[in-house]
C-alpha cells in the first residue's frame, strides 16, 4: 500500500470557491508572516534603539513592501505563463519560461543586494545599539 499523498488541486471539476481559498491560504500566510516580522522589528527597535531608529524602520517599510510585491508579481506572471504552456502540453516552452524566470530572479536578487550594499550607509563605526545597552 502506498503512503504517497497527492498535493495537487483539480481546478477543473467541482466547486471553484473552496479550491480558490485553499490556493490562497499560502499567500495569506506569507502576508501574515511579513506583518509579524514588521511588528517584531518595530517592537525591538522601538524598545532598544530609540525613536530615530524607529522612524527609520517605519519609513523604509513601504520600500521593502514595494520590492516584495514586485518580486511576487514577477513570480505570479511566471506561474501564469507556465500554466498556459502546461495546458497546451508545450514542455519546451515550459522549460524555457522556467529557466528564464529563475535567471531573472537570480540576477534581480544580485542587483538588489548590490544596490542595497552601495546605497546603505556603513554602520560599522556607529552601531545603532551600543554594547553597553
Amino acid at each position: 500500500m502506498s503512503t504517497k499523498q497527492n498535493y495537487q488541486i483539480n481546478m477543473f471539476s467541482g466547486s471553484l470557491m473552496p479550491k480558490m481559498i485553499l490556493f490562497a491560504l499560502p499567500l495569506i500566510a506569507t502576508g501574515m508572516l511579513q506583518l509579524f516580522y514588521n511588528a517584531a522589528d518595530i517592537i525591538i527597535v522601538g524598545r532598544y534603539a530609540g525613536k530615530e531608529a524607529l522612524s527609520a524602520v517605519g519609513s523604509t517599510g513601504s520600500l521593502i513592501n514595494l520590492l516584495i510585491n514586485i518580486f511576487m508579481g514577477l513570480s505570479i506572471g511566471a506561474s501564469v505563463s507556465i500554466s498556459k504552456f502546461y495546458g497546451a502540453r508545450d514542455m519546451d516552452a515550459i522549460s524555457e519560461t522556467l529557466h528564464t524566470s529563475v535567471t531573472v530572479s537570480f540576477l534581480s536578487g544580485i542587483f538588489v543586494a548590490i544596490m542595497g550594499i552601495v546605497i546603505s550607509p556603513s554602520t560599522i563605526s556607529s552601531p545603532i545599539i551600543s554594547p553597553s545597552g
